[in-house]
């Protein structure tokens, strides 16, 4: 009997350190949930060690309060499916992931809601499978930067786009629609803007407010401007717009689709 319960005992142990294993770290990922922020003193879970991070719970931080800040580069945000849940906002904070002096940051893979901005990280970034929907504005990123996959719906601060990246950044793949300011923005040059939707927005569906961006191959409708550069250094190509004004300033590289007439 003494050694059945000794054996028992073993193992409970074993249990019990598995599971605290298990609630840190797991293949050197740390993960968050909702408990463990408030076990440590509450919001902003602040990262300031680069590494992977994991959500295993949906985060919701209370009113005026970042979701996450990050002060470390080479860090990856894996949301897991998961959202973090503000109270809703219409200005610029605070933030859902406030990563915007930090390098080499990926946030990926679930929900941001309800924030001034959803998510704000810094160069040479990525910003992948993320929902910033009915926020005051979804996405910024710095230049370099890769934001792909995304949607930023129903954002309504009037005085930033949706999505708004940095220089020689790629865009692709994204839904930016029903906006109070832009869609989809490149502050500055270089950008590839490829294989977006951006309808309904209350300025342009695609602007380049620099030079030297390449936007082809989007949908682009119902909005103010359609397709808008500072110069014609930029071109644009394989787009289908139908707008109150098709194009401004940028140079056509004459296969595009202007309301049911080639331009």
């Amino acid at each position: 009997m003494k050694l059945k319960l000794s054996v028992a005992a073993i193992f409970a142990a074993a249990g019990i350190l598995a599971f605290a294993a298990s609630a840190g770290a797991v293949d050197g990922t740390i993960e968050i949930n909702q408990a463990k922020v408030l076990a440590a003193g509450g919001f902003p879970f602040v990262i300031s060690t680069h590494g992977s991070y994991r959500l295993t719970s949906n985060l919701k931080p209370p009113a005026s309060t970042d979701g996450i800040d990050v002060s470390a580069s080479n860090v990856t945000i894996d949301l897991n499916g998961f959202g973090i849940i503000g109270p809703g906002s219409s200005g610029i904070t605070p933030n859902g992931i406030n990563a915007s002096t930090a390098a080499e940051v990926t946030v990926e893979n679930g929900t941001v809601t309800g924030f001034g901005i959803a998510v704000d990280v810094g160069n040479v970034s990525i910003v992948r499978n993320v929902h910033a929907d009915v926020n005051g504005t979804g996405i910024q990123t710095g230049s370099d930067a890769l934001v792909e996959g995304c949607t930023a719906n129903n954002c309504t601060l009037a005085i930033e786009p949706a999505i708004n990246c940095g220089g020689a950044s790629t865009i692709s793949g994204n839904t930016a629609n029903g906006n109070a300011d832009a869609g989809i923005t490149c502050q500055g040059n270089g950008c590839v803007i490829s294989g977006n939707t951006a309808a309904a927005n209350s300025i342009a569906g695609i602007d380049c407010n620099g030079g030297g961006c390449l936007i082809s191959g989007n949908v682009v409708f119902n909005n103010a401007t359609g397709v808008e550069s500072s110069d014609a250094s930029t071109g644009f190509g394989g787009n289908v717009l139908k707008n109150t004004t098709n194009v401004s300033g940028p140079s056509s590289l004459h296969n595009n689709l202007c309301t049911g007439s080639f331009c």
